[in-house]
């Protein structure tokens, strides 16, 4: 079913990903600049959020791609508000 979308295709939109995993702090410029935040759930699994700009569903596919390549699973993706995240670009 299509929707009618508010925002163009190509315009920039910040995005929370999470996957199972720890990934260094050092990887965020390789992952499209997005900040990383790791942390420990209650049943001891490790879990990765980035979170960040990206400039288009390109951008946002070639993070995906590099996820995947490093054979993370991925738990989430969304498209979030600005105002509900601190500290993004």
């Amino acid at each position: 079913m299509f929707t009618e979308m508010s925002l163009p295709p190509f315009t920039s939109r910040v995005y929370q990903i999470t996957v199972e995993g720890k990934i260094a702090a050092s990887w965020s410029d390789w992952l499209g600049g997005l900040q990383l935040a790791t942390r420990k759930e209650a049943d001891d699994m490790i879990v990765t959020t980035l979170t960040g700009v990206l400039t288009d569903q390109a951008a946002l596919r070639g993070v995906l791609n590099r996820l995947w390549d490093l054979n993370l699973i991925l738990r989430s993706v969304q498209q979030v508000d600005p105002a509900t995240i601190s500290n993004v670009e």
